[in-house]
């Protein structure tokens, strides 16, 4: 006989301790609603931890711009605000071109960085040795915005978390949602195992889980996972301040002298484990597989077997997620490129590599809002694409705005979640 679930009631209950989720709880607990947050895992136990840290607003989807914007205004007072370590350094991002290919697709990231007001710019050869000194290879010229810079992730989602359980938020890990449930299209409730969360509204800020858990109430969005991979080195003298996004190699510098290391913006940005779930939306992701296909490559492998193994488990797709596999030959490759970068550190060293699952969309900028079908008091905040650690500050607070306000202060119109429905989700070919 099946026990009768337990009942919480909160103001806002939010499914998922990111940093999405946990800059949201915050922002709501500050502003004295009550909130309890559940997490399958641990705060920033997926991919809250696995980001590289980077501040960037330049080369953005001219829709997230101002989203970018507004954060860079709040991420300098993050560290006094929260009481902690960030890491927080504005040492400028800088994106370099090898080609004249690059150089047309930087200008046109400048100009829709002017057209929002940043201060971008072009810069030289000359500028670039300034700017990161002992660059061995013959970048061209190159995308700069001072007012950019790196944090460290894991850092500030665990801040995010200690502020919003200081202000009366309740953070339960290790909780496994397994469903929503709606009631007459308004009432809301998380189920687990043993107890159904209710709140006034709910937030399900759940990453790559998203779209199952919304299935539960019928709403179908399309968010898919694709898999990236990121290396540490070992700690070396100091370089530079300034984070670096070149065509075959990405990397910042972390305080301590070491570099986190990842994919350039023409390299293979990250692979998608086919699963029965690729098919799903396989309509609206055609268009923008086909013009990334140099950077996201597909694979067959253990992650289709896992798949399969989790619909036929008594609990489904609705359980902590396998550690994601790192690829090994990016991680060398990537690393060969920042030898290539700087021929002094050669043989400086891997210290760790990791793997994040992201939430991927159509169009690859955020899901923000009601979906179409779903209780009017049901906000969605995901397929994040890699930008989630970036947009967090903002994002927290805006979600908080229209919960509780009724209106966010920044207009959200271009992430809702009809968009796809209404044919308005459009790829933007020259974002970064």
């Amino acid at each position: 006989m099946m026990r009768e679930r337990r009942e919480l009631r909160a103001d806002v209950v939010i499914v998922g301790a990111g940093i999405v989720g946990c800059a949201t709880a915050y922002h709501l607990a500050r502003r004295g609603a009550s909130v309890h947050v559940i997490e399958r895992g641990r705060v920033a136990g997926e991919q809250s931890s696995r980001a590289w840290g980077f501040l960037r607003q330049q080369g953005r989807h001219p829709a997230e711009v101002p989203l970018a914007a507004a954060a860079l205004e709040l991420w300098p007072n993050l560290e006094r605000e929260l009481g902690a370590d960030l890491e927080f350094v504005r040492g400028g991002i800088l994106v370099p071109a090898e080609s004249d290919a690059d150089e047309a697709r930087l200008a046109a990231a400048e100009r829709v960085a002017r057209e929002h007001g940043l201060r971008s710019k072009m810069v030289t050869a000359a500028e670039i040795r300034t700017l990161v000194p002992g660059v061995a290879l013959g970048w061209r010229s190159g995308l700069y915005t001072a007012e950019d810079g790196h944090a460290e992730p894991l850092k500030t989602t665990e801040a995010y978390a200690a502020a919003a359980r200081r202000r009366g938020a309740t953070i339960e890990e290790r909780t496994i949602a397994i469903g929503l449930e709606a009631q007459g299209g308004h009432a809301l409730g998380v189920l687990t195992a043993d107890t159904v969360y209710r709140g006034n509204s709910v937030v399900c800020a759940a990453g790559v889980g998203t779209a199952d858990l919304c299935r539960t109430i019928g709403v179908d969005l399309p968010i898919s996972a694709v898999r990236a991979s990121v290396a540490q080195t070992r700690v070396a003298a100091p370089i530079t301040r300034t984070a670096v996004w070149a065509p075959r190699v990405a990397f910042r510098p972390k305080k301590d002298g070491s570099y986190y290391v990842s994919n350039g913006y023409r390299g293979v940005d990250a692979e998608h484990d086919l699963t029965l779930d690729s098919l799903r939306h396989l309509r609206e992701f055609i268009p923008t597989f086909l013009v990334n296909r140099d950077v996201v490559k597909l694979r067959v492998g253990s992650e289709f077997l896992a798949d399969l193994t989790h619909r036929f488990s008594r609990r489904g797709r609705f359980t902590s997620l396998r550690e994601p596999k790192v690829s090994r030959t990016l991680v060398r490759y990537h690393e060969q490129c920042f030898y290539e970068v700087f021929p002094h550190l050669a043989g400086l060293g891997i210290a760790r590599a990791w793997a994040g699952r992201i939430d991927a969309t159509p169009d690859l900028i955020p899901i923000l809002g009601t979906p179409p079908g779903a209780p009017r008091n049901f906000i969605v905040a995901a397929g994040l694409n890699g930008h989630g650690f970036a947009l967090a500050p903002i994002l927290g607070k805006l979600l908080a705005e229209q919960i509780l306000d009724g209106k966010a202060s920044l207009d959200l119109h271009r992430f809702r979640p009809s968009r796809f429905a209404e044919g308005d989700a459009r790829p933007e070919s020259n974002a970064l």
